[in-house]
């Protein structure tokens, strides 16, 4: 099953405005391209000929999300445990098309 980027990054961000603490507010500027840059790799990996197996998946997957919290805690004040978190509440709102689209539980 393919994913679209588009729909996937809206539905991330979607996720991020209704983010408790305002949060959201402090970490949009840098969170919408990094959660867009995650959904494009989600995309890749969700290719039923993408060439990886599920633990390289799976890996790659964590290395852009990594990726995205070092960057936005880099730009903001924020510290690395609250990225983290509001990441992870973002992600838990498309764990199901993810993991559907993906065919393995990466979320």
């Amino acid at each position: 099953m393919g994913i679209d980027v588009g729909t996937l990054a809206d539905k991330m961000i979607d996720a991020g405005k209704g983010l408790a603490g305002g949060i959201w507010a402090e970490m949009q500027t840098y969170a919408i391209p990094e959660l867009k840059k995650i959904a494009i790799q989600i995309e890749a990996l969700a290719e039923p000929d993408n060439g990886f197996k599920p633990e390289a998946i799976k890996l790659l997957f964590q290395m852009q999300v990594n990726a995205a919290v070092s960057v936005i805690v880099a730009m903001t004040a924020l510290t690395m445990q609250l990225v983290q978190e509001a990441i992870n509440a973002i992600l838990d709102a498309v764990r199901d098309l993810v993991n559907g689209a993906v065919g393995i539980a990466l979320i």
